[in-house]
C-alpha cells in the first residue's frame, strides 16, 4: 500500500513538475509573442499567419485599422479585395508560388485604406514546416512602404535629374562659344580649355591672352582683373575677342574664388561667353529708341505707357512741353490724366477706354480737350496699342498724344477765308450780271409804272368797267411781284450769312437758284427743262452755297451756247446710292480736250475775261459737303456737268416757300 502511495506521490510530482515546465513555457512564449507584437507595431507592421493552401488564418488588429474590413471579412482570400485592382493578379501569383514551393514571399502591392487612398506595402511571409518536413503554416508581416518608396523615387528622380543637368552643361559648354578657364589666387597660371583655341586660333597654353583681346579693350581689362585678384571681388566685364579669321565678337568674361575654411582666396574660375548677337541686338534697340526719341519730339507727339495693374502712366521727355507742364510729367498716377479731360467729355472718354480694355480690343483713340498747367485746354488726339498677356488681359497701352490746337485754328482760319473767298465769288458773280439784272429789274418796274399810270386813267373815267380796273391792278401786282422775287434772290446771294447744313428740298432749291440763273433767258433766247426724281428729293446741303454751284454752272451753260442755233439747258436730277446727283447740261460746243483735265483748276479759263475762279470754287463747296464734280461731252452735242450731294430724310416741317410779295 505505501509502496503504490509512494508510487502515486512520484506521478503527481513528476505530472506537476512537468505542468509547471509547460505553465513556464506557456508564459515565455505569450511574452515572446508580445514582444513580437509590440516589436510590429513599433517598426509599423501588421502580422498574419495563413494555412498550407495559403487561406489567411489569422490577421492583427492593425489590419482592420488600416483598411476599414474586418478580420473576419479578410480571412481566406477575402484580404485580396482591399488589394488594388491592378495589383491583384500579380499578388495572387507571387503568393501561389510561394504556396507551391515553400520558398520566401515576397511582394509589394497597394492597399486601399479608410479614407479610399491606397499606399505601397511590402509582405514578407516564411513557411514553418512539421518534422516530416510538411509546411504547418505560414507566418508573415506586411509593412507601409509608401514613404520609403516616394523618397526612393524623389532620390532617383534627382539623381536623373542631376545627370540629364550634368550632361546638358556639357552639351551646352560644346555647342556654345563659352571658354572656361581657371587662375591662381594670384591671377597667374592661367589654364583656358579648348574652345579658346578652336575660337582664336591661339595655343591654350598661351600665358599672354591678352594677344586675342581688342587693343582698345585691353588696358580696362587687365586693370579690371587686378582689381578683383587685389580685392577678391568677383571679375565681371564686357570685352572685344579677336577670332581666328580675324574678326572680333563681343565677349563676356566672369569669374569668382574659390576660398578655404578660412576665407582665403585658393584659386580663380571664369568662364567667357559670346554675347556678340545680344550686344548687337543691345546696339540696335538704343539705335531704335533714340530714333523714336527724335521721331517723337519732331512730330510733336508726347508719348505714353499706361500701366493698367499699377494704374499708373509713364510721360516722355517731351510731355511736359507739349502739354505746356511747368515740371517734367514723368511718372504719374492714371487719376491725373483723367482729372485733366475737359468734364463734358471726361465720362465717355473713360467709358471708350475702359470698354476697349475690358473687350478684345488692340487699339484706342479718342479726339478730346485736356488741360494745361495754366488752365487753358488744348484740343487732342490720342490714341495707344493696347498689350495683352496670353490669357487676352490688357496689361498695358503705350501711344501718343498729339496736340491738334494749332492745326484746328489753321483749319478754322482756313474755312473762314474759304468761306469769304465764296461769298466774293458770289457778289463778283452777280456784280458780272448787273446789267443784266437792271434790265431785267428795269421791265418789270417799267411794266408796273404803266400799269399804275393807266389804273389811274381807269379811275378817272367812270365809264370804265370795273373788271378793266382790276385787270390793271393784277398786272402790276405781277409785275411787282416779278421784280421783287429778282431782288430777293439776289438779296440771299450777296448776304454775308453762316454757313448752315440741313436737311433742303432740292426742287424748291433748284427752282430758287433758276430766277437768277435765267433771268435774261428770254432775251437771250435760251430755254431751259428741269428733270427732277422725285425720288431724289432731299439732300443735307447749305442752301445759298449749292444754289451758288447751279447759277455758275448755269451761266456757264448759257454763256457756252452763244453761237448755237438750239439753246437749251436742262437740269435732272437722279438717286446714286446714298448720294444724289445733279446734272446742269447744255446744247452748246462742248469742251475742248484738252481743258478737260483741267477745268476744275485755279485760274484756268476759256474765257477771255474769265478769273477762273467760278469752276474751282464749285469744286470746293461740293467736295465740303462731302460730293463730287466732273464734267463731260454729251453724245449729241455740248457739254454735261455733273455734281453729287449727301442724300437725306425728308424733314420734319415742310418746305420752305419763297415769301410773297
Amino acid at each position: 500500500m505505501d509502496r503504490a502511495s509512494s508510487g502515486s506521490a512520484d506521478r503527481i510530482a513528476a505530472l506537476e513538475a512537468e505542468n509547471a515546465r509547460l505553465e513556464a513555457d506557456l508564459a515565455r512564449l505569450r511574452e515572446s509573442e508580445r514582444m513580437y507584437r509590440s516589436s510590429a507595431e513599433l517598426a509599423a507592421r501588421l502580422v498574419w499567419a495563413a494555412d498550407p493552401d495559403g487561406g489567411m488564418v489569422f490577421l492583427d488588429y492593425p489590419f482592420v485599422a488600416l483598411t476599414g474590413m474586418s478580420a473576419e471579412e479578410g480571412l481566406a482570400t477575402g484580404w485580396y479585395g482591399v488589394l488594388h485592382p491592378d495589383d491583384r493578379e500579380p499578388t495572387r501569383r507571387r503568393w501561389r508560388h510561394s504556396l507551391e514551393t515553400g520558398e520566401l514571399y515576397l511582394a509589394e502591392y497597394r492597399i486601399r485604406r479608410t479614407d479610399g487612398s491606397y499606399r505601397m506595402t511590402r509582405s514578407r511571409g516564411v513557411a514553418v514546416r512539421g518534422e516530416d518536413g510538411a509546411i504547418r503554416r505560414w507566418y508573415g508581416t506586411t509593412e507601409d512602404i509608401e514613404d520609403e518608396v516616394r523618397t526612393e523615387e524623389a532620390r532617383r528622380e534627382a539623381v536623373e535629374r542631376l545627370r540629364e543637368s550634368e550632361e546638358m552643361h556639357r552639351i551646352t559648354l560644346e555647342m556654345s562659344q563659352q571658354i572656361a578657364w581657371t587662375a591662381e589666387a594670384d591671377g597667374s597660371g592661367l589654364v583656358l580649355s579648348e574652345r579658346y583655341q578652336e575660337l582664336t586660333g591661339l595655343a591654350r597654353d598661351n600665358q599672354d591672352s591678352r594677344e586675342s583681346i581688342h587693343p582698345d579693350d585691353r588696358d580696362r581689362i587687365t586693370a579690371a582683373w587686378t582689381k578683383s585678384v587685389e580685392s577678391g571681388e568677383p571679375f565681371n566685364v564686357r570685352t572685344r575677342l579677336r577670332m581666328k579669321e580675324g574678326s572680333y565678337r563681343f565677349m563676356r568674361v566672369r569669374a569668382s574664388p574659390q576660398r578655404g575654411e578660412d576665407g582665403i582666396i585658393l584659386r580663380w574660375y571664369g568662364v567667357t561667353e559670346d554675347i556678340h548677337d545680344q550686344e548687337r541686338a543691345e546696339i540696335a534697340q538704343r539705335d531704335v529708341e533714340e530714333r523714336y526719341r527724335l521721331a517723337a519730339q519732331a512730330t510733336n507727339d508726347a508719348i505714353w505707357d499706361h500701366d493698367f495693374r499699377d494704374g499708373v502712366i509713364e510721360w516722355s521727355d517731351n510731355a511736359a512741353a507739349i502739354l505746356r507742364a511747368t515740371a517734367p510729367i514723368g511718372r504719374t498716377p492714371a487719376s491725373w490724366w483723367e482729372e485733366r479731360i475737359h468734364p463734358d467729355e471726361a465720362l465717355s472718354l473713360i467709358k471708350s477706354l475702359s470698354d476697349a480694355i475690358e473687350g478684345d480690343a488692340r487699339r484706342w483713340s479718342g479726339t478730346y480737350r485736356f488741360r494745361r498747367d495754366d488752365g487753358s485746354y488744348a484740343d487732342v488726339l490720342d490714341r495707344g496699342f493696347i498689350i495683352r498677356d496670353a490669357k487676352g488681359r490688357a496689361m498695358r497701352a503705350v501711344g501718343a498724344m498729339s496736340d491738334l490746337t494749332e492745326r484746328h485754328r489753321a483749319e478754322a482760319e482756313i474755312r473762314r477765308m474759304q468761306a469769304e473767298l465764296i461769298h466774293v465769288s458770289r457778289v463778283s458773280a452777280m456784280g458780272t450780271m448787273a446789267s443784266t439784272l437792271a434790265h431785267e429789274l428795269n421791265q418789270p418796274l417799267t411794266a408796273l409804272s404803266n400799269f399804275i399810270s393807266g389804273t389811274k386813267r381807269i379811275a378817272d373815267n367812270p365809264d370804265v368797267p370795273r373788271s378793266v380796273l382790276v385787270e390793271a391792278l393784277d398786272g402790276a401786282g405781277a409785275a411787282a411781284q416779278r421784280a421783287g422775287e429778282i431782288l430777293r434772290r439776289l438779296r440771299d446771294m450777296v448776304s454775308r450769312g453762316k454757313v448752315s447744313v440741313g436737311a433742303e428740298h432740292l426742287p424748291q432749291l433748284i427752282e430758287e437758284a433758276c430766277v437768277l440763273a435765267f433771268v435774261d433767258e428770254d432775251a437771250l433766247g435760251v430755254h431751259h427743262r428741269l428733270d427732277l426724281d422725285p425720288n431724289a428729293a432731299w439732300v443735307r446741303v447749305d442752301r445759298i452755297q449749292i444754289q451758288q454751284v447751279l447759277i455758275n454752272l448755269v451761266r456757264n451753260a448759257v454763256e457756252a451756247m452763244a453761237g448755237s442755233a438750239e439753246r437749251e439747258v436742262v437740269i435732272a436730277t437722279r438717286v446714286a446710292g446714298n448720294m444724289v446727283e445733279i446734272e446742269v447740261a447744255d446744247s452748246g460746243a462742248g469742251i475742248a480736250a484738252e481743258h478737260l483735265g483741267s477745268l476744275f483748276s485755279e485760274f484756268m479759263t476759256t474765257k477771255s475775261g474769265g478769273m477762273g475762279l467760278g469752276l474751282p470754287i464749285s469744286r470746293t463747296i461740293v467736295e465740303a459737303h462731302g460730293g463730287e464734280i466732273r464734267a463731260e461731252n454729251r453724245e449729241g452735242g455740248g457739254a454735261s456737268f455733273l455734281f453729287t450731294l449727301p442724300r437725306t430724310r425728308r424733314r420734319a416741317q415742310k418746305p420752305r416757300k419763297p415769301p410773297r410779295l
